[in-house]
């Protein structure tokens, strides 16, 4: 059987998609995959369904015995009752929020860039839409926030793979649009004037600079930093080729490009 949380909360045995139940049922069964294999009290799975420590156990009771029938058509996975709370058996590699997260890490660890891009891209082709859509308790939203923050980040690193690769094609359109939904983010513009400098559209790269800058005036009152006027500045005068930072990945953008003097 396979999770899926990242977009419609489903279960799927196959081609065949399992009956969740009710909204309040499938937030039960999401609470429990996020802390797969985990205890999860009867008090936190009220809290976090119901967004009320008054609602009545017996319907979480009701909820979790039929979750338990609907998954009854696999061996591997079990939902147990322990030391005062609930336990949700399962790999957590049939769940693709944990497959995100574990091939997320696996790209942070390796030192080969082109594996890590990889990694990143099949982490993030998991993704259907927005976390368990549809879902609104307090908790979820909260655990959304977090888990789409996870996601931009393993975006950006993917994107600077990417441009280090000399992959400007492949991440171009998407940049253009992460760039427009995102109009007073540095880094992505940054990545977006790289690699449309890179495809031979320096005159559009110079205009995205432009974009920004009245951008971070208006609604911050502020200019750009010193890394993005720095690249500005070298594709403006083209006096040296424009190239990636090494420190990609270092927590915190403290700037993506550098001079190499021919």
């Amino acid at each position: 059987m396979e999770f899926r949380l990242l977009g419609a909360v489903e279960a799927r045995t196959g081609n065949d998609v399992i009956d969740l139940g009710s909204f309040r049922q499938q937030c039960v069964l999401v609470v429990l995959l996020i802390d797969a294999n985990q205890v999860v009290s009867v008090d936190q799975l009220i809290h976090r369904v119901w967004d009320d420590a008054h609602a009545r156990r017996a319907t979480l009771y009701s909820y979790v015995s039929r979750l338990r029938k609907a998954l009854s058509c696999t061996e591997d996975i079990e939902i147990t009752r322990k030391s005062g709370g609930y336990v949700l058996a399962v790999d957590p590699m049939t769940v693709d929020l944990h497959q995100f997260q574990h091939l997320t890490g696996l790209a942070r660890e390796t030192a080969d860039i082109e594996l890590a891009a990889t990694r990143y891209e099949q982490a993030l082709r998991l993704w259907r839409g927005q976390t368990f859509a549809g879902m609104d308790t307090a908790w979820l939203n909260q655990s959304r926030t977090r888990l789409e923050a996870e996601r931009r980040t393993a975006q950006l690193h993917r994107n600077e793979l990417m441009l280090r690769l000399g992959r400007y094609t492949h991440v171009l359109d998407e940049l253009a649009t992460s760039a427009a939904e995102n109009p007073l983010d540095e880094r992505l513009a940054g990545q977006l004037m790289l690699a449309l400098y890179r495809t031979g559209r320096r005159a559009d790269a110079l205009r995205a600079h432009q974009r920004i800058r009245v951008d971070l005036a208006e609604e911050l009152g502020i200019a750009p930093g010193p890394e993005l006027r720095d690249l500005y500045q070298r594709m403006l005068t083209e006096s040296h080729p424009v190239q990636l930072l090494q420190g990609f990945a270092r927590p915190g953008w403290n700037g993506f490009i550098q001079r190499f003097d021919s």
